[in-house]
């Protein structure tokens, strides 16, 4: 039988089979739903905000359906010499504490307490509020690298602080500001100058903007020493001042644990060989059923903040235009930006702060 013959044998064969394939309709495992816990007290001033929710099947972490929002328990914040605060809702899953003498105090253990519609309890355990050094300084390193259609250049934020020598030190960071942004403006009204053809308005503004990422470490390598953190990513969208400020919070060993284990999960490369994740079960709890365990945390942190002013004058309009175009959307900047202000117009509170002229 020639080669050409064979292959037209088999062909066929093929083609006669009966399909083998069939619909199969998995059954989807259902879990019961959980308690969802996220708050923290601070040395900050008061109000001090807890979210409640249940756990449930949603796709987006921001984008919580509202019917597993909790908006009908009793929330309490209390310390270690029976002081208490009432947390009432304010929308949500969202509620604050509503006492303004009730300020977290480093040295003070607290605990949350929720009671559910259902009657159902639920305790955290306590939590100390330890000491955090003060930030020294933050430094500034601008980074000319980019990705195309998904970020521009930007500037590294650091922050420096002296960690103490013969304690376990565990700390995060968060940060936030306002970064320059431009879109292709919108007609200009009747009572601006008159700028011929060329004319547009409200083509720049200031649109705050912060991290979301969890930026955690433990002093266990380099107890005594000087801490460098990158703690922020500044997008260069545009020229203008980026207005930026970090917060350094400390932790107990217990939250730093947790967000150890969230950042684990998290950050896996999906390879057959990692481990199941497990549900992030935090320091909430049923104190008459052990099993009984709220997912999320909460946790009592002193803070040490700092602010600067960068303004960049050795870009190019160039550079920007070719990198950050697709950045620059048509219309009102105002319109296009949440959560901005106008170019000319500083944010409150960053009078007196730092400020650093890049050159």
């Amino acid at each position: 039988m020639t080669p050409l013959i064979f292959r037209s044998l088999c062909l066929s064969a093929v083609l006669i089979l009966p399909s083998c394939i069939r619909n199969v309709s998995p059954p989807i495992r259902k879990i019961a739903s959980q308690l969802v816990v996220e708050g923290w007290i601070t040395t900050d001033a008061p109000p001090y905000t807890i979210k409640l929710s249940y756990s449930g099947q949603f796709s987006n972490a921001y984008l919580v359906p509202e019917n597993l929002y909790i908006s009908d328990a009793r929330v309490v914040l209390r310390d270690d010499r029976g002081d208490s605060s009432i947390c009432p809702w304010i929308s949500g899953g969202t509620y604050q504490s509503a006492d303004s003498n009730f300020v977290g105090t480093v040295g003070r253990t607290y605990t949350l307490s929720i009671t559910l519609s259902s009657g159902k309890n639920y305790v955290s355990k306590p939590e100390k509020i330890s000491p955090v050094p003060a930030i020294d300084s933050l430094t500034v390193f601008y980074d000319s690298s980019y990705i195309i259609d998904v970020r521009p250049s930007q500037f590294i934020l650091s922050a420096h602080s002296p960690d103490p020598a013969g304690v376990q030190n565990y700390y995060r960071w968060t940060a936030d500001g306002y970064v320059p942004r431009k879109s292709s403006g919108g007609p200009c009204s009747i009572s601006s100058p008159p700028c011929g053809l060329t004319c547009t308005c409200f083509a720049l503004c200031e649109q705050f903007t912060s991290n979301d990422e969890i930026n955690v470490l433990s002093d266990q390598f380099i107890d005594g020493k000087e801490i460098i953190q990158p703690v922020f990513y500044s997008p260069i969208y545009w020229f203008g001042i980026h207005y930026l400020e970090v917060r350094q919070y400390s932790l107990t060993k217990a939250a730093f644990t947790f967000w150890e284990a969230y950042l684990d999960q998290t950050n896996r490369t999906g390879s057959i060989l990692d481990p199941l994740p497990a549900p992030l079960l935090g320091n909430v709890y049923n104190p008459v059923d052990s099993s009984d365990i709220a997912l999320g945390l909460f946790s009592a942190s002193a803070t040490s903040s700092a602010k600067i002013i960068i303004t960049p004058e050795f870009l190019q309009q160039y550079w920007l235009l070719d990198i950050g175009a697709a950045f620059i959307p048509l219309g009102d900047c105002h319109m296009d930006f949440a959560n901005s202000l106008p170019d000319d117009i500083a944010p409150l509170g960053w009078s007196g702060a730092d400020s650093i002229v890049l050159h």
